[in-house]
């Protein structure tokens, strides 16, 4: 075991999971940017005027440069937010099996168009950290809702991708967060118990994503969209980020 501070706490443990946007790289910079891609191909594909209803239940204002972050963006997996863009093809006149394939092609469409690090942009002091955890003898994992393709492409261009014994992504399990799925998951890949691992997210999804896997510890880090008040909820505790962490 390896003990984790964190702010006034200690924690003995073996591995800790971290959340990946709004934890490690600037959420708001990556959704922006994946905003934009998946408009232009809700534009090429479908028109003008569905790829601004789009907008709107999706919870972006590329103009203003807004995101609501309680929106579908930011918070749900890739292939629920497929069947949004479907149902936004299918209210303009398109079958509900048409509007889903086309929805399904406009995602890869705008995937395709990206290059890595798909607007991820590392927050401050995080390449320091993830090496002074690995250093002190930690595993170390990602659980995140975006892709596992995604995550791994562009920790490998952030220079990154080294610290991590695995990465999980929503397309990895059946269920994305707060359902324990991704967490299991890993844990059957490091073979390491609950009760030695931690979580380390910025939103009400991951710990409770933790406690649903029955971990150790729920860290929150105040980095993301999520007020300290609010995950002072679920969390053992809340740091400002991740440079909090150390071990000893």
């Amino acid at each position: 075991m390896v003990t984790l501070i964190a702010k006034n706490q200690t924690i003995e443990c073996e591995l800790v999971i971290f959340d990946k946007n709004g934890t490690l790289v600037n959420q708001h910079l990556l959704l922006l940017e994946l905003a934009k891609a998946r408009k232009n191909a809700v534009q090429k594909f479908v028109g003008k005027n569905v790829s601004e209803l789009w907008e709107k239940i999706v919870g972006v204002d590329l103009k203003n440069g807004k995101i609501d972050h309680s929106g579908p963006l930011g918070t749900v997996p890739r292939r629920e937010e497929i069947l949004i863009a479907a149902t936004a093809f299918y209210l303009n006149g398109y079958s509900w099996s048409e509007a889903k394939q086309l929805a399904q092609r406009v995602y890869d469409e705008a995937d395709d168009s990206m290059q890595s690090p798909y607007g991820s942009v590392l927050l401050e002091g995080v390449a320091e950290t993830l090496k002074r955890l690995k250093q002190g003898g930690l595993k170390l994992a990602i659980a995140s809702t975006d892709t596992h393709r995604r995550t791994v492409e562009s920790f490998k261009t952030l220079k990154i991708a080294h610290f991590f014994d695995v990465m999980v992504g929503s397309d990895d399990v059946v269920n994305g967060k707060p359902s324990p799925d991704m967490v299991l998951e890993i844990l059957k890949k490091t073979e390491t118990k609950p009760s030695a691992t931690v979580i380390v997210g910025d939103s009400l999804s991951d710990m409770q994503t933790g406690r649903n896997a029955k971990l150790k510890a729920y860290i929150g880090v105040l980095t993301g969209f999520t007020p300290k008040e609010k995950l002072e909820q679920l969390a053992d505790v809340v740091v400002s980020s991740i440079s909090e962490l150390c071990v000893h």
